[in-house]
């Protein structure tokens, strides 16, 4: 049973099936049982199947009813009527179960020889030591702890060593598979109905759509044989490994996996362009963006919604029926790396004074990533005066300080990273929305101030923070802010009379 919380925080379970009715009638707002990094992944898994539900059956509106569902999902799997495909353990192996393909001889079976007894040692976390995220903690742990761990690593993992392939939808096997999307206000239910509704919508509208091979978990598996992109599914929904979930003795559920020799899917030349309805795509076509351990900062973010640079997904792009308040823009991911993961990231950028915004000729998010980008290169301009400041103080001011000094700038780091936490937390702040709406006023020379405002405290803090045995560290300081004001003061002449 999968546990899920209403809007009034009361609490409920139910099958997968019911599940889906209550996610269609806007009653399931949260699954309290999913681990953060696991959000995003059973958000996409469950707008995937609804949408292939509905696109398959010539459905344009939700169902209400769990039976309803059980058709619909069941329907996704007509070589397999019984249901079996959507079971989470199912003992006949030569046939599907839920995210585990089926093998395609009997002795097959001997390939799957590691044992894993807790969902946690199948899920896709990898720590280095073992002070982050505990492993393997997840003892006695229920069906649906499985089922989100099955979910996280078949539809979101990497390469993780010979025989563990990752998903084609992302750039490569040390990528991450990021969400990029605008999310209407509310929990898991107005969400899915927005997305659900959205992909449905498009498919309609587009009669190139490719259909193909939609559930890869359905396809017999031996580890030695990729199945082909163009043969897919534009909404497939893959599986990476060869697992196969099993009870014990004691009624327990372990899995068991084996490794493969090449990836499920091949897809490698696409780069991770897959048509992911998340996925953002670099402007020049290249491959899908791929986001670092320094997460979704004003400067990522200035990115991702800079046209330029990005092209925006399915999912990051408005629609007319969506309500206007509470509207927020979504970037997540559980970035990964060589053998480690650098951290789940992931931001809520709550959008105001969108039918202001909206009332330009040039689309919303086109206008507010415009505002972004200015306002991100102002930042980093405020650093860069910030910076040689710093080193000036760092060297003892002296009359011409070096900018090339590699220790001193090494020492003003976390400072310059201070700075940047700080305009962070501002910078979609009251004004900024006003400049995205065409507010009148100087804009550029508000925010200039602010820059200066950060950076003088900043600077008072790392003078603060700098030894003190030193007289000469009282000029070093004198001689350091002198620098810093001057060099703000110009910066803020060069916009005090624009318009």
């Amino acid at each position: 049973m999968i546990e899920w919380r209403d809007e009034r925080n009361r609490d409920h379970s139910s099958d997968l099936f019911a599940t889906f009715a209550a996610l269609a009638r806007g009653e399931a707002w949260s699954f309290p049982a999913l681990r953060p990094h696991q959000r995003e992944p059973w958000h996409a898994f469950t707008v995937q199947l609804a949408a292939l539900a509905l696109i398959r059956s010539g459905l344009d509106a939700l169902p209400d009813s769990e039976a309803a569902w059980r058709d619909l999902l069941i329907g996704l799997t007509p070589d397999h009527p019984g249901g079996e495909a959507w079971e989470l353990v199912v003992e006949d192996w030569s046939k599907p179960a839920l995210l585990q393909p089926p093998i395609v001889a009997a002795t097959d079976r001997a390939a799957y020889k590691n044992r894993l007894a807790t969902p946690d040692a199948l899920d896709m976390l990898v720590t280095a030591k073992n002070h982050d995220v505990k492993p393997e903690r997840m003892i006695g742990a229920s069906d649906q702890d499985w089922l989100f761990a099955l979910v996280t690593l078949q539809t979101t993992e990497g390469f993780l060593g010979a025989g563990n392939y990752g998903v084609s939808r992302m750039n490569g096997g040390f990528a991450s598979r990021m969400t990029l999307g605008v999310r209407p206000g509310g929990g898991a239910a107005p969400a899915f109905r927005r997305d659900v509704l959205r992909l449905v919508e498009d498919a309609r509208a587009r009669p190139d759509r490719r259909g193909g091979t939609a559930l890869l978990w359905t396809v017999p598996w031996d580890g030695t044989a990729s199945l082909n992109y163009g043969e897919l599914d534009e909404l497939y929904v893959e599986v990476c490994r060869r697992v196969r979930l099993q009870r014990t003795m004691a009624g327990a559920i372990e899995a068991c996996t084996a490794g493969s020799k090449c990836a499920r899917v091949a897809a490698a030349d696409l780069k991770g362009i897959t048509r992911d309805p998340w996925a953002p795509v670099k402007a020049d076509g290249s491959s899908s963006h791929t986001p670092t351990g320094a997460g979704f900062g004003y400067r990522q973010m200035a990115t991702l919604l800079d046209p330029a640079k990005i092209v925006r997904p399915l999912l990051a792009e408005p629609r007319e029926t969506d309500e206007r308040e509470g509207l927020s823009i979504v970037a997540a991911a559980l970035v990964r790396g060589q053998g480690k993961t650098e951290g789940l990231h992931r931001r809520h950028v709550r959008v105001s004074r969108w039918e202001t915004i909206g009332a330009y000729e040039e689309a919303p998010l086109d206008r507010i990533g415009a505002v972004a980008g200015e306002r991100a290169r102002e930042a980093g301009e405020a650093g860069k005066r910030l910076r040689r400041a710093l080193i000036s103080l760092v060297q003892g001011g002296p009359d011409k300080a070096r900018f090339d000094d590699d220790p001193a700038r090494k020492k003003t780091d976390r400072w310059l990273d201070r700075f940047d936490h700080v305009v962070d937390a501002e910078f979609f702040d009251a004004p900024f929305w006003a400049e995205a709406a065409g507010d009148a006023g100087n804009h550029r020379l508000a925010w200039r101030a602010r820059l200066r405002a950060i950076a003088g405290e900043v600077f008072e803090d790392a003078a603060d923070a700098a030894p003190r045995t030193e007289v000469r560290r009282i000029r070093a300081r004198a001689r350091a802010r002198s620098f810093l004001d001057g060099q703000m003061g110009k910066w803020m002449n060069e916009v005090q009379h624009a318009e």
